[in-house]
């Protein structure tokens, strides 16, 4: 039997991340994780818990490749070289598993980091094809600049799953409307590049106003005539997933008297 490896971590600073993401996989590489901050978010995680990123980097993208020992340094190799070849200003592979476990407490920890920027945020959770990675981050940041908000981001660059955090503070008079429309556009753009207003963390009642980006009148009462035919009561997670009037003039329905093709 092969001897396993302890999955190593490549710390890649990128200029250009679809390129480097969508050639990475193109060569049939599938690591273990593919993740990236930019640099409002490394300047967060650096001045709360340092990890040795590069604050003057516009991002960093982190990658692990794991499997037994020959795979993974061929993969380590490939990823190495890709970056380079996509713009990558430093390459770092870490030294060893503290040095490992160093860089991905940074990833894990970003999101509680933003909190030394602004005491509130609003995390999104759209998602585009990878090759859409440049345009949709361009977009996200011109609504940051339209509503005078700063936009942090965080995501799963493998998979082109973003999460954007709107930061801002709840107790300054109508900053929390220029928050929600802003999370609206960027959601927007989304599915303009081909995506979808969720990729992983579903609609539930949060985004349920905006799931008719994706579908249309007739989609959805197809979909709610499902629902009611396995829950003609309206008990299972009721009012979530579909645009009640909730988003266009709400009417409260008691459970069991959901008319066919109502959107609840």
């Amino acid at each position: 039997m092969k001897e396993r490896a302890t999955p190593p971590a490549i710390s890649v600073v990128v200029a250009t991340v679809a390129q480097a993401v969508v050639a990475i996989t193109a060569r049939a590489i599938t690591p273990a994780a593919l993740e990236m901050m930019d640099q409002l978010t490394i300047s967060a995680v650096e001045r709360g818990a340092p990890c040795g990123y590069p604050t003057d980097a516009a991002v960093v993208l982190l990658a692990e490749i794991e499997g037994v020992r020959e795979h993974t340094e061929r993969a380590m190799a490939l990823v190495e070289s890709i970056c380079k070849r996509n713009g990558a200003r430093e390459v770092r592979l870490a030294k060893d598993e503290a040095d490992r476990q160093l860089l991905w407490k940074g990833r894990k920890g970003a999101f509680g980091a933003l909190g030394l920027l602004a005491p509130n945020y609003y995390v999104q959770d759209g998602v585009v094809p990878r090759g859409s990675l440049p345009e949709i981050m361009a977009r996200i940041a011109a609504i940051a600049t339209r509503y005078k908000l700063l936009i942090a981001n965080v995501f799963h660059a493998g998979d082109g799953n973003l999460h954007p955090n709107i930061l801002f503070d709840m107790r300054t008079p109508g900053e929390i409307d220029r928050v929600i429309e802003a999370g609206g556009e960027i959601l927007k753009a989304c599915v303009e590049l081909g995506g979808s207003i969720t990729g992983e963390h579903g609609i539930g009642l949060e985004k349920k106003a905006y799931i008719g980006l994706l579908f249309n009148a007739e989609d959805l009462d197809a979909m709610a005539r499902v629902r009611q035919a396995f829950d003609p009561a309206g008990r299972f997670n009721p009012a979530k997933l579909f645009p009640s009037p909730a988003s266009c003039g709400e009417v409260r329905m008691e459970p069991g008297k959901i008319p066919a093709g109502l959107w609840i």
